[in-house]
């Protein structure tokens, strides 16, 4: 993405301050999507209209450097960010760095979510996520069980780095949310390869819900009892493994593995007691030639006592050249209930098509 450079400045007011940068990026889309939606009146997913769709983000992003070598920085998503609270920064991430590593704290990833590469490698994008917004993707583990705002230090070696970190539960209800981490990446002729792995363990929130699995229809599904899976179940581990290779040619391929166990702790799936223990499967690949990218990813997450939920999606692109580049995306995802009173299976589809612009 191209940076614009927005104002640089000496920061006098501070000794010890050897430099100072704030950079404005920013991005745009315009196209439209459609496909199927929930519908909370029949309970039911039931085909959209087709609707245009807009969005724009701004991102300042600030860093600088002390007189003894430490670096820091912020960056502020002017797009997520819907309130400035100190407690729940959606989109601001703050960070210092030097020979012991870097310390970052807001809306980044936890230490499995750093560790893992996703699914989506090589991803085309669209303009609504439809291609990582299907039933069987899942990007981000165990992070946001809580607020959101996410404590990590990582350190790196070589090839090799490990990361550590904290998600803190504000209401002191909960036990707070710890993960630990640890990738390598390296290199062969044609091509270069990363393997990472995690933990993690977090108390969720009642409305929280794992991966993309509809928690509104999750909700109808108890009659109401349950907010989400945070409402069934108490603490949850995760452990993940993943791969991924990128060649000089343009084709890129990942695989990432995660085991979650969960014991419910209440009665609002009707089954008191029992494991919830879910295995997710992720799988994709991507090819880039000339201008046009086309990539690929494939999911399931199966839950004991609950079911198993699948999904795939598909995207294309075309750069246009100067940050201008069209994008076509497809989500398609297979709910399949069971064990819970009233189970519903459903296919939900999505598409979007249209245009992506960076500044």
């Amino acid at each position: 993405m191209k940076k614009v450079l927005f104002a640089s400045t000496a920061l006098v007011a501070t000794a010890g301050v050897a430099a100072a940068d704030v950079a404005l990026s920013g991005s745009a889309e315009m196209g439209v999507f459609g496909g199927d939606m929930y519908n909370t009146t029949t309970d039911m997913f039931e085909s959209m209209e087709t609707q245009f769709h807009t969005d724009i983000d701004v991102t300042f992003t600030l860093s600088g450097e002390s007189d003894g070598g430490i670096t820091f920085g912020a960056a502020v998503d002017l797009d997520e960010n819907a309130a400035f609270t100190p407690e729940n920064n959606g989109g601001i991430a703050i960070f210092i760095s030097g020979d012991f590593g870097t310390l970052t704290m807001g809306d980044t990833d936890g230490a499995l979510d750093w560790a893992l590469t996703e699914a989506a490698v090589g991803n085309a994008g669209s303009i609504q996520d439809n291609e990582t917004g299907h039933v069987g993707y899942v990007g981000s583990y165990l992070d946001g069980a809580y607020d959101g705002q996410i404590l990590r230090y990582d350190y790196s070696f070589g090839d090799f780095a490990f990361a550590a970190s904290v998600e803190m539960d504000d209401d002191g209800d909960r036990d707070n949310g710890y993960a630990i981490g640890a990738m390598y990446n390296g290199s062969f002729a044609g091509g270069s390869y990363g393997v990472g792995i995690g933990y993690q363990v977090a108390t969720p929130r009642d409305d929280w819900m794992l991966g993309n699995i509809n928690g509104t229809m999750f909700s109808d599904l108890t009659g109401g009892a349950a907010d989400g899976f945070g409402d069934a179940i108490d603490d949850v581990t995760a452990l993940g493994v993943s791969a991924n290779v990128a060649l000089d040619s343009g084709f890129s391929f990942g695989v990432t593995y995660t085991q979650y166990e969960a014991e419910g702790d209440s009665a609002p799936l009707g089954v008191v007691g029992t494991s919830f223990d879910t295995t997710h499967v992720g799988v994709g690949a991507g090819y880039t030639f000339d201008a046009i990218t086309v990539s690929a990813n494939y999911g399931m997450i199966e839950i004991d006592n609950l079911g198993e939920f699948t999904g795939y999606g598909v995207a294309a692109a075309y750069d246009l050249g100067g940050g201008l580049s069209a994008h076509l995306g497809y989500g398609s995802s297979d709910y399949d209930y069971d064990g819970v009173a009233g189970s519903a299976d459903a296919t939900v589809n999505t598409w979007s098509f249209g245009l992506a612009m960076s500044f």
